[in-house]
């Protein structure tokens, strides 16, 4: 079985290295047009920070991991065009033919119609090693950086380029950041804490007119102008879709349509990651979740399904969890901001308590659940204690329908220096909303 899969990031790569466990037998190429593969998304932002010595050395994997697992690899080569009647797919280099062909090419950021398209000096964001890679001086020399968009990846962003003594502009359409994934009463502790940030400066509640290139870029706000070394945009993010997938069924957003095994209108051909809609337990209707664990899970599952319908992809909640301004954050499933999106009533809980009996750092929980059963439906947390790993057993949770009663008792570790008495998720049936509680 010759099986082809488009694009070496998250989705492919994982779904390679499954199909590589399933089909010992099988030949497996991946084709990616970046010169390296797994380039990490916040690649350029770890790079900065020291995290890497190397920009190259951002990455989840490399060709030579894959290649020892059998796995060819193919870089610096672009999908130009794919015959599905033929089983045949035309590259910058080739032409091949394939049994099965997983389409993982991922998203992209950009088209925001603000006036600097055409201008090939400039690149709107740094999601890939080719776009970071060409932008990093740009970075490194400026003083005043403006960031459009203040969702997960502005805000890692923008804190990133403050730590580095830059000056940044955030400019963001809605009235708070981070707006998918808390509610804005929730945020209250950290944006009050944002305004003593020096070197930050918000707009919310503003949208971008017009970008000008003179010395520095010049950025339209309605009446206000502000300039600027570089600008990058953090929002949009949209399928990277070539002329040749509208032989597929789209939907209205340009994603591919698939079924529940990942199979997309076209015999043999499936596709993963961020070219897809994907079920939200929680919602009536799929949504796009351009993030990396569901790119990564997608690609498993298109694997375990490619010589048979077996397995049907269970989407995601829409799980979080980050650092910026040095206050941690986490979020999973539903926030009370988009109740309306559930069929049933939804009810809401939030308290505060130490991290530790012995460090006093408030964590701050709140907690949506169903009114009627009780059943969590999505949690958030914030604190400038690392609690992100406390996310992953809420959205297990949710996705096993557990109810408050059942989760006040749930089985814990007790370390007094590492935990509280209780957990948030046993506290949220206890009835208290007692500030700083145990």
């Amino acid at each position: 079985m010759k099986i082809y899969i488009i694009g070496a990031s998250f989705a492919g790569v994982s779904c390679g290295v499954h199909a590589r466990e399933l089909y010992p037998d099988a030949e497996i190429t991946i084709i990616e047009k970046n010169p390296i593969v797994g380039f990490l998304p916040g690649g350029l932002l770890l790079y900065l920070q020291n995290k890497f010595e190397n920009l190259n050395d951002a990455v989840f994997t490399t060709k030579k991991q894959l290649e020892e697992q059998r796995i060819n690899v193919k870089l610096s080569e672009t999908l130009f065009d794919c015959d599905p009647e033929k089983h045949e797919i035309t590259t910058s280099k080739n032409t091949y033919h394939y049994d099965k062909l997983i389409l993982a090419n991922g998203s992209e950021q950009k088209s925001l119609n603000i006036g600097l398209e055409d201008d090939d000096e400039w690149d709107p964001s740094f999601k890939n090693y080719d776009l970071s890679n060409k932008i990093l001086a740009q970075i490194k020399n400026a003083s005043t950086i403006a960031i459009i968009g203040a969702g997960q990846a502005g805000m890692e962003a923008a804190s990133t380029f403050v730590d580095l003594n830059k000056t940044v502009h955030l400019i963001e359409a809605m009235d708070y950041p981070l707006f998918k994934y808390f509610d804005p009463d929730f945020l209250k502790p950290f944006l009050a804490a944002l305004k003593k940030t020096p070197n930050v400066h918000f707009h919310f509640n503003t949208t971008v007119t017009e970008v000008t290139k003179n010395e520095q870029y010049e950025i339209l706000l309605g009446e206000q102008k502000i300039a600027s070394d570089h600008v990058l945009t953090t929002v949009n993010v949209h399928p990277q879709l070539a002329k040749f997938t509208k032989k597929f069924k789209l939907h209205s957003d340009n994603t591919i349509q698939i079924n529940d095994y990942l199979e997309t209108s076209a015999q043999d051909v499936f596709a993963v990651g961020d070219l897809i809609h994907s079920p939200v337990r929680i919602r009536e209707e799929g949504a796009y979740l351009p993030q990396i664990n569901h790119a990564v899970r997608s690609g498993v599952v298109a694997a375990e399904n490619l010589l048979q319908t077996q397995m049907k992809f269970k989407g995601g909640l829409r799980t979080i969890g980050t650092k910026v301004f040095d206050w941690y954050l986490a979020s999973t499933g539903l926030i009370e901001e988009e109740a309306f999106v559930y069929s049933g009533e939804v009810a809401t809980k939030s308290f505060t308590q130490n991290a530790s009996l012995v460090d006093k750092t408030p964590i701050y929980c709140k907690a949506v659940f169903e009114k009627a059963s009780k059943k969590l439906l999505g949690m958030q947390l914030l604190s400038q204690t690392n609690c992100l790993e406390k996310i992953n057993t809420a959205a297990l949770a949710i996705e096993n329908e557990v109810t408050l009663a059942e989760l006040m008792q749930n089985d814990y570790f007790f370390q007094p220096e590492f935990t509280n008495v209780m957990e948030p998720l046993n506290r949220i049936n206890m009835g208290s909303e007692t500030r700083h509680a145990f």
